[in-house]
């Protein structure tokens, strides 16, 4: 391809968010994303930005903090986003309910109609975890209004990360001309 191609070749831009509960490993999966391996992370206060390109689009990544107090941000982000990626710490018994009051919040209120939600049920790596057939139907999936997909991932490992977002990429992708 010239200079002149590549100098003027058009690049999509995408706005992604992640948003779950604090500790669900959101920024891991971040960074696995970006760097290709884990990297230890702190807790997010507030809104992390990440930019990370691939052939032809970028995805602007806006990761949401987890926490109660951050939580009123993330109807205004989230309504400006392509596509919305959910994290589920699939250890995390105790706050699953909390977790799909919230869930169910993003789905139907915070997001723009007909945009992909990925939800990554994370940590599979661990034991004592929830699987992703029980974790559907507990969680009820006939009654989101969105496109969605629910994948089991691990921050640590990479496990599922690539099969997620091959079909978030290409849900992306073919809602926004």
């Amino acid at each position: 391809m010239s200079f002149l191609l590549k100098l003027f070749k058009k690049t999509k831009q995408f706005n992604v968010t992640f948003c779950g509960l604090d500790k669900a490993g959101k920024t891991a999966i971040v960074n696995y994303l970006i760097y290709g391996e884990f990297k230890d992370t702190i807790p997010t206060m507030g809104i992390n930005r990440e930019v990370m390109d691939l052939p032809g689009i970028q995805f602007n990544i806006f990761d949401l903090g987890g926490q109660e107090d951050f939580r009123p941000m993330w109807s205004d982000i989230n309504e400006k986003s392509d596509g919305i990626v959910y994290v589920i710490d699939s250890t995390d018994h105790l706050r699953m309910d909390e977790s799909k009051k919230i869930l169910y919040d993003v789905v139907n209120i915070q997001n723009k109609q007909g945009i992909p939600v990925l939800i990554l049920l994370n940590k599979i790596d661990l034991p004592d975890r929830i699987n992703r057939v029980a974790f559907i139907e507990r969680f009820g999936f006939s009654n989101l209004s969105a496109s969605w997909a629910c994948f089991e991932t691990s921050a640590k490992t990479g496990e599922g990360l690539f099969q997620a977002f091959t079909w978030f990429v290409n849900q992306i992708k073919g809602g926004k001309k």
